[in-house]
């Protein structure tokens, strides 16, 4: 069982998996893959790298988009000691991440396949409610549609593209829970976020406590959000439903485990001024309206509202399980929607298909009883239409993902002469060397493949970029070394590309130590 539970979870990987491929072969002959499908991964390649290039093993690493090896090293994610192994063993960065990220799909929808079966027990049609839950979604596609053809101002670079128009992010906010797949670390905490649920499930209360304080290591955003949702469930189970079968010691250490992450993350790090710099780039107002909400969630919304109207018998509510989930959907989405209730903190980052899974979850007896049991003689046409519907957003959404060819450079494909210059920075520089000038690309991958420190990089993980962009301009204009980089070498890359208008003292450009054909490099 547990085999062909493990291959049925690979068959359903397979989305991602094309993903993948067609990452690696589908692409103009001018540009390399160099294995991050998504511009946001280079981040945390960038993290990993912090270990192999400090002077000494430390369990902490800095930012490495801070510029200055000596920032302090307080961030801590332990998937990144992985990651730095395999950098370590000379393995490819892309490649290791994205083949990583494979892994967790996998172990992902083998763990949601666990709970369906602990919850479904016998029952019929697992495979097709496992398809459901993996790979179903709402209605954005259609809305898209439905924007492009009625509503005055929306456009589409094509047809297709008009699915993304109610879909935050070109749908890579992951609004339902098979979406987040595609992003490796986002499988690895969707893995970790399910593995909690299924421990809960089956009353493991240690191991659940263990893999709770693992999760709130792992990721900020995701851990208060599982840490919340389980509080708030066990005030209602202990509280207010009198729940003997769950032990008063898992709630306190639940609690504690709260504590250390609120503490770590919005008191301990913010003792430090570089970090207090990124909190208030962190602290963007991304939020998504109501009407994207409706057209994410509408189909489970009312799957579950009925789940709360039939069998008054054996009310829904009546089981702890059904009471978390419902805390699940109903936490998550007011964590989604914070900006009513305080300063926004990126809240449409608690989306991620955790308000879709939890109303999924707790709407499944409906849908067993819809696919089983229900009697109608309308019955097969439309269980058909609800099937089309639940799949729609992801299969039209992977498909405009996979068949669109990437002939523009940009972190996930580069030409031959960034591949070039960074080959080159990865073998003749230190941590001591800081990285400047206009070649911005360079400047964000530099901190995967060399041990240079780039003085702006990521848009929110530098700190006060407006103002470091300010000091380098005037270095470049005036030639005058700012204080902050005494005892530094400097790198100035210069990028033909994007160097028209572009002012640069003459005294800077003197010793050139390596060029192509696009990329100048020197040492002022």
């Amino acid at each position: 069982m547990k085999r062909n539970t493990l291959l049925f979870a690979i068959l359903l990987s397979v989305p991602v998996g094309l993903f993948l491929l067609q990452h690696y072969f589908y692409h103009s002959p001018e540009l390399y893959p160099t294995g991050f499908t998504v511009d946001e991964n280079v981040l945390y390649m960038s993290y990993a790298r912090q270990y192999n290039d400090q002077p000494a093993f430390s369990l902490f690493y800095s930012n490495p988009f801070d510029g200055d090896p000596a920032s302090p090293r307080i961030y801590f994610q332990p998937v990144n000691l992985l990651l730095a192994a395999l950098i370590k063993t000379g393995a490819d960065p892309g490649l290791s991440f994205s083949l990583f990220g494979l892994l967790m799909t996998i172990l992902c929808v083998y763990t949601g396949l666990l709970i369906l079966r602990h919850l479904l027990g016998e029952q019929k049609n697992q495979g097709l409610i496992s398809l459901l839950f993996t790979w179903g979604g709402g209605f954005t596609a259609l809305a898209g549609f439905g924007a492009l053809l009625f509503l005055p101002g929306q456009t589409a670079p094509a047809w297709l593209d008009a699915i993304h128009i109610a879909d935050p992010a070109s749908g890579w906010w992951g609004l339902n829970w098979g979406r987040n797949l595609f992003i490796p670390l986002e499988a690895w905490y969707h893995f970790l976020f399910l593995l909690n649920i299924y421990l809960l499930l089956k009353q493991r209360w240690a191991a659940g406590l263990f893999t709770a304080f693992f999760l709130s290591i792992s990721h900020p955003f995701t851990g208060i959000e599982y840490l919340l949702i389980i509080n708030g469930w066990l005030f209602f189970e202990k509280i207010v439903y009198k729940n003997k079968t769950i032990p008063y010691k898992y709630w306190a250490g639940i609690f504690l485990v709260t504590l250390f992450h609120t503490g770590y993350y919005l008191y301990y790090l913010n003792r430090f001024p570089e970090h207090r710099l990124l909190f208030s780039q962190y602290s963007a107002g991304w939020t998504y309206s109501l009407r994207i909400a409706m057209a994410a969630y509408l189909i489970v919304f009312v799957l579950s509202f009925f789940a709360l109207r039939i069998n008054k018998r054996n009310p829904i509510l009546s089981q702890p399980h059904q009471r978390l989930f419902l805390c699940w959907a109903v936490i998550a989405f007011l964590l989604s929607k914070h900006e009513w209730f305080m300063q926004p903190l990126q809240p449409v980052h608690f989306t991620r298909g955790y308000i879709w899974a939890g109303l999924f979850l707790f709407s499944l007896p409906v849908l067993a009883w819809l696919l089983n049991t229900w009697k109608s003689p309308y019955r097969k046409v439309v269980l058909a239409l609800l099937i089309i519907f639940f799949l729609a957003d992801n299969v039209l959404w992977t498909y405009n993902v996979v068949h669109k060819k990437d002939v523009a450079e940009w972190e996930g494909h580069i030409t031959r002469e960034t591949r070039d210059v960074l080959n080159y920075l990865g073998k003749e520089t230190t941590v001591n060397d800081l990285l400047t000038g206009n070649a911005a690309l360079v400047n964000y991958l530099s901190n995967v493949y060399s041990p240079a420190n780039a003085w702006i990089s990521h848009p929110y993980n530098t700190p006060d970029r407006a103002g470091r962009k300010t000091v380098m301009e005037h270095y470049l204009l005036t030639g005058e070394k700012p204080a902050a980089w005494n005892k530094r070498r400097i790198l100035l890359l210069l990028d033909r590309k994007y160097a028209g208008g572009m002012a640069i003292h003459s005294s800077l450009l003197k010793n050139k130590i390596f060029e192509n054909n696009r990329y100048s490099l020197f040492i002022p």
